[in-house]
């Protein structure tokens, strides 16, 4: 049996985002309560994303002029329950994986601080890569990033938005899959919005889920520390 996942994290999305999205399954409904819960479905099989719970939170804010709302991101696995090993191994957790259908935006600064990114991309550090298959000289990783900093600064092209993978790491915490560079410089840029779409396969077995957490908070924590 599939199971329904959650987000590891809340996510400060622009209501404008949420108020085009159709309903979600009536069965998910009653687990929750308060919050404003979206169900990413598979863009690949032409499964639309839905809003579960929370429309009338969305439209308050729109009326109000509120920029963002908290929003859980939930999916559901194609990784069966009890398997313990596939959400672990990212060449087989990628035949299962999916993506949003819609983009959102969020604000880059929210996004950091949320410390679900995996790299933290600078001018001094871009394009430095540990595989020596991706090297660049200095030349040529200063090229690539004026490059992309030019067709950023005036605006987010939401063509190539963020991609935040649910639960990646441990199976139990979100980060951020591709685009550290992009988020870099739209901090750099002070960019108020980025397009983000996320992604998922799986989750870690339940059992194991209150270990594999403090074991991926420190794992990014140390991964953060040497970047630095």
């Amino acid at each position: 049996m599939s199971e329904f996942c959650l987000s590891s994290e809340l996510y400060p999305i622009a209501p404008a985002d949420l108020a085009v999205l159709e309903d979600g399954p009536a069965e998910y409904r009653g687990r929750f309560k308060n919050e404003i819960v979206v169900l990413i479905g598979d863009s690949h099989a032409g499964q639309i994303d839905t809003l579960v719970c929370g429309r009338e939170k969305v439209a308050s804010a729109l009326k109000n002029g509120i920029v963002s709302v908290p929003v859980r991101i939930a999916f559901v696995s194609k990784i069966r329950r009890f398997d313990f090993i596939t959400v672990f191994v990212k060449p087989l957790r990628s035949r299962y994986k999916i993506f949003s259908s819609n983009i959102y935006h969020i604000d880059p600064a929210e996004i950091r601080r949320m410390k679900i990114e995996r790299n933290i991309r600078t001018r001094e550090n871009a394009y430095v890569f540990s595989n020596p298959l991706f090297y660049y000289d200095e030349r040529e990783r200063k090229r690539q990033y004026n490059e992309l900093y030019e067709s950023m600064k005036k605006g987010y092209n939401d063509a190539f938005p963020i991609d935040i993978m649910l639960l990646r790491m441990m199976g139990i915490k979100d980060t951020v899959n591709q685009g550290h560079h992009r988020m870099g410089i739209a901090l750099e840029c002070r960019l108020p919005q980025v397009a983000v779409r996320f992604s998922a396969a799986g989750s870690a077995p339940k059992i194991l889920q209150p270990l594999l957490k403090v074991i991926a908070d420190i794992n990014i924590t140390l991964k953060l520390w040497n970047k630095k």
